[in-house]
């Protein structure tokens, strides 16, 4: 089992100035998407103009440089939306509107169980749920009573049984072989994010 320790953190006094050295990443970024905008209205100019009529060109360029500064700010802060840490605090109206597919770590959790499956069926045993996604679960739960409830599983494991449920406690700490189900899985995340 996974223990906690408290202890004081040392200090260790200023840390020296690092000079960041600023990324040029945003900025290529930006001119990327409002580069490609700016000609793709440039050229809406160009077919209007042929078609016979008279647009006017600066309209064309104002709706390129909103659309370019819209798609980028889209495309950097729609990633950090749709990222989710864990642990983190449970939010049952962000959990009702989240959907399997876009969830990461039943996604993780459901790629080991498959894995898992292709091991049993290749005739060697399936250690990956005993490796890989016990330990796993079994820190964040470790996790979640330390720091909300203040009970380390290992010094008190009957206290700790009675927070989480028999049914997570025998599937985080049973030395049981056995490959739980994706359900099984599901069920220990969500008894976990609301521990």
């Amino acid at each position: 089992m996974t223990s906690y320790r408290w202890a004081p953190l040392e200090e260790k006094g200023p840390l020296p100035e690092v000079k960041k050295k600023r990324s040029p990443w945003p900025y290529k970024l930006l001119l990327q998407h409002v580069g490609i905008a700016v000609l793709v209205s440039l050229a809406l100019v160009v077919i209007f103009a042929l078609a016979g009529m008279a647009p006017r060109p600066l309209w064309f360029v104002a709706a390129a440089l909103g659309i370019g500064i819209a798609s980028l700010a889209i495309r950097l802060v729609l990633p950090e939306v749709m990222e989710t840490s864990w642990p983190g605090r449970h939010d049952e109206k962000l959990a009702a509107l989240r959907t399997r597919t876009n969830d990461n770590r039943t996604q993780f959790l459901a790629t080991w169980v498959q894995e898992a499956g292709r091991e049993r069926r290749a005739g060697e045993g399936s250690q990956t749920f005993v490796r890989r996604v016990r330990p796993l679960l079994l820190e964040l739960a470790t996790d979640r009573l330390v720091h909300r409830h203040g009970v380390d599983p290992e010094r008190e494991p009957d206290r700790a049984r009675a927070i989480t449920g028999d049914r997570l406690w025998e599937l985080i700490t049973s030395d049981d072989k056995r490959t739980a189900s994706l359900s099984d899985i599901e069920a220990a995340i969500h008894t976990i994010e609301n521990l």
